[in-house]
């Protein structure tokens, strides 16, 4: 069984060739303030917070 990386782990050679989990870049998006918009289970565009 593979082990799980730690974002810190991740390199950009990585997400260019795909080799990122959706939960992986999930967690990215997040600490950079981002969010993923779904609507009846389908993606529809990435929303970054509003900080007031």
């Amino acid at each position: 069984m593979e082990r799980e990386r730690t974002l810190r782990e991740i390199t950009f050679s990585n997400l260019e060739h795909g080799e990122v989990t959706l939960y992986e870049l999930n967690e990215i998006y997040e600490q950079l303030g981002f969010y993923f918009e779904v609507k009846r289970g389908q993606f529809k565009g990435m929303k970054k917070e509003r900080v007031h």
